[in-house]
């Protein structure tokens, strides 16, 4: 009887851990983007290329990477509970692109813009650029 009592809470203990790692799983998704201009993000400026862009629903973050290891962190403030385009929205003025949101399917993210104004002046005359996201 004890023997059986201690497999069923060894039992429940695991399925409680499961459980906990598949949210937590879920509140760190990792995306893919090529991103094919230079860019600023948070006020620095990130070369074209690949990235791996990192989402923590929890800490309302991004993690950026690119291929050379370069990484840095995002607070974001939530737009919105997801979207059915998973994509990064960049506002943009001449060749001066900068990082406004991530959609992803859990979240919607935007980021103040940290670019000196004379630059993106002329930012709403522009769409802005959409880069989507791959799993």
């Amino acid at each position: 009887m004890k023997a059986r009592l201690m497999l069923l809470v060894l039992m429940s203990v695991l399925v409680t851990t499961g459980a906990i790692s598949v949210a937590h799983a879920q509140a760190n998704l990792a995306d893919r983007a090529t991103i094919p201009f230079d860019f600023y993000a948070g006020g620095h400026e990130m070369p074209a290329g690949n990235y791996i862009i990192g989402i923590d629903l929890e800490a309302k973050e991004i993690s950026l990477e690119n291929g050379s290891g370069k990484k840095m962190f995002l607070l974001g403030i939530p737009e919105g509970t997801g979207s059915d385009r998973s994509e990064l929205l960049f506002e943009h003025s001449g060749n001066i692109y900068v990082l406004e949101e991530v959609k992803d399917g859990f979240t919607d993210l935007s980021f103040p813009t940290s670019v000196s104004a004379r630059p993106l002046e002329s930012r709403l005359e522009s769409p802005p650029a959409e880069v989507p996201l791959n799993r």
